[in-house]
């Protein structure tokens, strides 16, 4: 049984990796350089050089597989241009390519980002996705729509995932986050008690495997997060714990970054916050995890302090890396 993993030099496609070797699963990457090729072959992995825009290497790619994850992804910092071609087109060509070679199920990673910019508690599957205005955001629901599309129209096995921050060691979020609380930058945005769906990633790795194994999860899409009601204050309480800094108290309206944001942005002009840190530290957000639990078995093992101790090691040689700035006592 052969699993492809596209984007499996990054955070989760790495750790997924990992998963799948241990638990003595054959393992195909997509890669786009020779670097990370040699590394992975080292690790035992057949890698593939190429692009999600290259039909021939997609084809060779998913060509007798049982399974794809589909971890590659433009993040929010790269530009709206970028973002469409691998976000969207990325997923579209990887579909044609399973289409074409009736491989396997295809795991595709989406977000809880669907669900727009606003504050919500409880949301389940069958809430409607918003428009953010946001194109990384945005396209995810457009990448979502093309792959049911292909799952009903197509015979093409899918399932989709809606993941909450996933964090763990590797992680480019949870630094940025420390390194702001330990310079005592940090101040929340209208409350400390606003909600963040968290999934630590070993978590997040089990919930893709369970996807791929399930017969129910065939074209379903699931939301996926650790199911507590964590607070920005929970997280932000930890953090500083853990790495020696003084928890912030400052909290500032909500209207604030959001009109600087809008000014900024008419201007042309990068804000004080991007968005995606605006919604994540400004709106207080809560998922449904019941359907995964119910069709998928999954019921997450690592809570927030586990998962965060279980990265502190991590985050401190990450901090203590990229900046000189003593710890508060």
């Amino acid at each position: 049984m052969v699993n492809l993993v596209t984007g499996a030099s990054g955070f989760v496609g790495g750790h997924l990796v990992d998963y799948l070797l241990a638990n003595g699963d054959s393992v195909r990457a997509l890669v786009r350089n020779t670097s990370q090729a040699e590394s992975l072959r080292q690790m035992g992995v057949q890698p593939l050089v190429g692009e999600l825009s290259d039909p021939d290497v997609l084809r060779q790619a998913v060509r007798g597989v049982s399974t794809v994850f589909h971890c590659a992804a433009a993040n929010s910092l790269c530009t709206d241009d970028e973002i469409r071609r691998a976000n969207l087109d990325g997923v579209r060509n990887l579909l044609h390519a399973v289409r074409d070679e009736k491989a396997g199920r295809v795991v595709l990673m989406s977000s809880l980002n669907v669900f727009g910019s606003s504050s919500y508690d409880g949301i389940t599957e069958d809430s409607a996705m918003v428009r953010s205005g946001e194109v990384h955001a945005d396209v995810k629901i457009d990448g979502e729509e093309l792959a049911l599309q292909f799952a009903r129209h197509h015979d093409v096995d899918v399932t989709v995932l809606r993941p909450g921050l996933i964090y763990g060691p590797g992680e480019r979020h949870m630094p940025k986050l420390a390194a702001a609380v330990r310079r005592g930058k940090f101040v929340y945005i209208g409350s400390r008690h606003n909600l963040v769906p968290l999934i630590y990633v070993s978590d997040m790795v089990r919930a893709m495997e369970k996807a791929a194994r399930s017969r129910r999860a065939s074209c379903r899409v699931f939301n996926v997060a650790d199911g507590s009601r964590t607070t920005i204050g929970d997280l932000v309480d930890t953090i500083a714990r853990l790495t020696g800094a003084r928890p912030p108290k400052r909290v500032i309206p909500y209207f604030l970054p959001r009109v600087a944001c809008t000014l900024f942005a008419r201007a042309g002009r990068p804000g004080p916050i991007s968005r995606t840190a605006l919604r994540f530290l400004g709106t207080s957000r809560h998922v449904s995890i019941c359907r995964a639990q119910a069709e998928l078995g999954f019921d997450p093992a690592v809570g927030l302090q586990q998962g965060l101790v279980e990265t502190a090691s991590w985050l401190n040689a990450v901090l203590a890396e990229t900046s000189d700035v003593p710890r508060a006592a």
